[in-house]
């Protein structure tokens, strides 16, 4: 339980983080990819505390992880297209990898290697 809100916690803190940094985006970028990126963070958040509660939580990691990897690409997008700058993208992918990290773990816990062999 512990690590559960330690997860939240790390993942609200890449939300407030990553909607400072969203502030920059060009006009014409705000409602389209700027949305997508804040979109994506809250569906993580969303889903991290739907696992919580979930008796069968197979399919709700599967989706947490795939989000999570959309928010990486993402963001990684919006360093190419010179959205924000490297400072930016570097401190956004460090809460995103800190996730990441917490999700890879909570996964292992709950499935032990049934991830690793790809059964998750």
């Amino acid at each position: 339980m512990a690590e559960y809100h330690l997860i939240v916690k790390k993942i609200r803190d890449m939300i407030v983080y990553n909607n400072i940094m969203l502030k920059q985006f060009p006009k014409h970028e705000k409602y389209l990819l700027a949305n997508k990126i804040r979109e994506t963070g809250y569906e993580i958040f969303e889903s991290a505390i739907t696992i919580n509660k979930k008796f069968y939580k197979k399919t709700t990691f599967s989706e947490l992880n795939i989000k999570h990897e959309l928010l990486r690409q993402f963001v990684n997008l919006a360093a190419e297209l010179k959205y924000i700058d490297l400072q930016k993208h570097r401190v956004s992918q460090t809460h995103i990898d800190e996730v990441g990290k917490m999700i890879g773990a909570w996964i292992k816990k709950e499935f032990g290697n049934d991830e690793q062999k790809g059964n998750a």
